[in-house]
Formats: C-alpha cells, sequence, structure tokens
C-alpha cells in the first residue's frame, strides 16, 4: 500500500513539474541578430518580390509577414507551422528551393522585424524544437 501511495505521489509530482514548465515563446530571444542579419539578405533575395520589402504583403496569395496581420494569422501557433508552410509552399515560383537553414534565417528575421527580441542562439531548423516555441505577439 505504501509503494503505491509513493508510486502515485512522484507521479503526481512530476505531472506538476513538467505541467508548470512553460513552452518557449518568440518572446524568449529565440533567433540571433546575426541570423536575422542573414535571413534579410534572403528574404530580400526570395520573398520580397511578393511579400513586398517591409513584409505588408502583396494580396491574397502572399499575405503580411509583420503587425496586426501576422500575429492575426499565426498568435498561438508553434514556430514549425509557420516554418513548414515556409519550407513547402515558398518561393511561390520555386516552393521548395530554399534550405531549412535559409528558411530558418528568414523567419528570424521576421520575428525581428515583429519586434521579438534576439538571444544568443540561432533558431533552430528541426521540427521538434520548432514545435516547442509558440507564436506570441510582442508584450505590450
Amino acid at each position: 500500500m505504501k509503494q503505491k501511495i509513493a508510486v502515485a505521489f512522484v507521479a503526481a509530482t512530476a505531472a506538476l513539474y513538467l505541467g508548470a514548465q512553460p513552452a518557449a515563446s518568440t518572446r524568449d530571444g529565440v533567433y540571433s541578430e546575426a541570423q536575422a542579419g542573414r535571413g534579410q539578405a534572403s528574404y530580400k533575395a526570395a520573398c520580397a518580390s511578393c511579400h513586398g520589402e517591409a513584409l505588408e504583403g502583396g494580396g491574397a496569395a502572399y499575405p503580411p509577414l509583420a503587425g496586426e496581420d501576422f500575429f492575426n494569422n499565426w498568435a498561438g501557433a508553434n514556430l514549425n507551422d509557420l516554418f513548414d508552410r515556409i519550407q513547402t509552399t515558398m518561393p511561390g515560383d520555386r516552393p521548395g528551393k530554399l534550405s531549412r537553414a535559409e528558411n530558418a534565417d528568414i523567419l528570424a528575421y521576421i520575428l525581428k522585424v515583429n519586434k521579438m527580441p534576439a538571444g544568443a542562439k540561432d533558431l533552430p531548423t528541426d521540427a521538434e524544437a520548432l514545435k516547442k516555441i509558440k507564436i506570441e505577439a510582442p508584450a505590450q
């Protein structure tokens, strides 16, 4: 009986501890300044002709990648959702042309333009790591 209680206590404590761990957020400095700089160059070369120099969008086919419209579309999603959309459908004239590293750089640039803070490390390129990062609007 004591063993069952001890096991239940350990399981409950672990569940509370794991449940209390916050998921990472775009507010947590998940990309580096250097990565955003690389992303800006890649964005200008591969994305700006459709999404605009200021990420303002180019109609229904090319939605804004900055500002309120961007957060209305993506807030609450994880970064892998957006990364996967970029990886599989962009650039519009040659989907999948860019490497995962180039797309991570572009995503870092999008976060920077959207006033997300930079951190010390580059944004990862693997899906599992990106799934753990929630897209949130900047703190007001």
